[in-house]
């Protein structure tokens, strides 16, 4: 038998985030800016509002994480809903600890604290939650995952009501904005570890495809009117959102020759 148990980001334990999420990446040069960036950002968060991870625990081991977060919160989402709670991920990296339910105990964990009053907010009950699943193609699909735990769908969300009924938020759109004109601009956050080297990655290929195009990483934290001015898209490339993800080479090559095809 094996135990399983559930706690809170503290000071003492958020670097048991990064043995999770970055397990095979601690040393990575380039890997070790994002999570400068994340600790920050998780030290800043508890210290403000309160705890927005848990960890789960195998036998002791650190196994898996659900990172959240109110809405409220985050500086570049335009029109935010009061009280709602956004969950950025779950994920379990390690074969050997699926299907043992740890993952499934973070996100019931997280609805109990909804449900009563969570500390994040407050104190105050959360009015729905709110998943917006990344496949990272490891261990159960996260779409399937949130389903089976009540979720519905509802456009791009999946959501959770908890103690009022779910409403869909204004998205900012983007209008081409004349200064983005014959440039790329890469959006990345302290949110995730992985978002700075994701964008050091795209900046790298983007200059593989157009070795004169100018290029910008924008910390969308610091500087969130950049990214609510662009309908908080990750990628703009000559004026045009980039919809493809990177890691889909063929048709992120094809979106980003399309962009640039126009001319600048």
């Amino acid at each position: 038998m094996y135990s399983i148990e559930i706690s809170d980001l503290s000071i003492e334990n958020v670097d048991d985030v990064f043995r999770i999420c970055s397990h095979s990446k601690l040393s990575d040069p380039i890997q070790k800016i994002g999570i400068r960036l994340k600790r920050r950002w998780l030290l800043e968060i508890l210290e403000k509002n309160g705890p927005p991870t848990k960890i789960a625990y195998i036998d002791g081991k650190p196994v898996a994480q659900i990172l959240f977060y109110p809405e409220a919160a985050i500086p570049f989402i335009s029109n935010p809903r009061k009280d709602v709670i956004l969950i950025h991920c779950i994920y379990n990296p390690f074969p050997e600890a699926r299907g043992k339910g740890a993952s499934t105990l973070l996100l019931r964990s997280l609805i109990d604290d909804c449900r009563s009053g969570l500390r994040i907010l407050g104190g105050r009950k959360c009015t729905f939650i709110v998943a917006k699943p990344f496949e990272t193609g490891e261990g159960v699909s996260l779409n399937s995952f949130y389903s089976k735990q009540g979720f519905k769908k509802r456009r791009d969300e999946l959501f959770l009501e908890v103690s009022e009924e779910y409403k869909s938020r204004v998205e900012t759109e983007y209008k081409p904005l004349p200064e983005d004109k014959g440039k790329a601009l890469i959006f990345y956050n302290p949110l995730c570890e992985y978002s700075y080297p994701f964008a050091f990655t795209v900046r790298s290929f983007l200059k593989e495809i157009e070795p004169k195009l100018e290029i910008e990483l924008v910390d969308e934290w610091m500087r969130p009117w950049e990214s609510i001015r662009r309908g908080n898209h990750w990628l703009i490339v000559n004026t045009k959102p980039i919809k493809s993800f990177w890691t889909k080479k063929d048709a992120f090559r094809k979106e980003i020759e399309s962009a640039l095809a126009k001319g600048y």
